[in-house]
């Protein structure tokens, strides 16, 4: 079986061969030269950007964003970084998915951050209209690997309730947050009460879809809940 699926990628890499998402070169989505450009950022609050090396939110900011703390290794301003996100989420590059798991994974360990247990990761979900237009939920492919890397379980937790508009489409904090205002709701409270759920997703802006994430884990019993994702906007 091994071997069967060794040729399979093989000839998949003939036929539909990987290009850098940086610099165009043949043969990774991200090669090794552009890796080494990729700049980590300093762990900080999401919302006053108060760098504080460990991600936990100030008291006054955690009542906008009801998080305990937000860990996101790389600057969505960045163009690679917003070039391989791209690919990722729309040009079917998933192998990025177990290269931002490992970045995740380090960023965690450079910081010593590990959460309180029982921990548990929880992927933002799509809407079903969303996945299967995409074919895959990214930040679910994204917990899986990071899960792996840290020893945590992963639980779709959440299920999201409407196909509303795209994050991006809006242009404030306030229509954000009405955008995804009772948008989710939890699928499964004995995974989550008493524990520490880890929100997974691409990409955070405003915090708006994981704030409204959070506010209902935490009515669902949740001992604590981060974010963390693979860039701030």
């Amino acid at each position: 079986m091994g071997f069967v699926m060794a040729g399979a990628r093989w000839l998949l890499d003939l036929v539909f061969p990987k290009y850098c998402a940086g610099c165009g070169t043949e043969g990774s989505f991200c090669c090794a030269a552009c890796r080494l450009r990729l700049i980590t950022r300093v762990p900080a609050c999401p919302v006053c950007g108060r760098r504080n090396f460990t991600g936990i939110l100030c008291d006054a900011c955690s009542e906008r964003l009801p998080l305990r703390r937000f860990l996101a290794p790389f600057s969505y301003r960045d163009p690679l970084v917003r070039e391989l996100i791209h690919a990722y989420k729309y040009r079917g590059a998933r192998e990025l998915s177990a290269f931002f798991a490992d970045e995740l994974a380090s960023f965690f360990s450079a910081y010593a951050i590990r959460p309180p247990g029982p921990a548990l990761l929880v992927p933002i979900p799509l809407h079903r209209s969303r996945e299967r237009e995409r074919g895959f939920n990214q930040a679910r492919l994204l917990a899986n690997d990071l899960g792996k890397r840290l020893g945590l379980p992963v639980a779709d937790a959440l299920r999201r309730m409407r196909a509303n508009e795209p994050q991006v489409s809006t242009d404030s904090f306030k229509k954000r947050y009405a955008n995804v205002a009772g948008v989710f709701r939890v699928a499964d409270q004995a995974a989550v009460a008493g524990r520490t759920a880890i929100l997974i997703d691409d990409v955070s802006t405003s915090g708006a879809t994981l704030g409204e994430a959070a506010r209902v884990l935490r009515k669902a019993d949740c001992r604590t809940v981060w974010g963390a994702v693979i860039a701030k906007g």
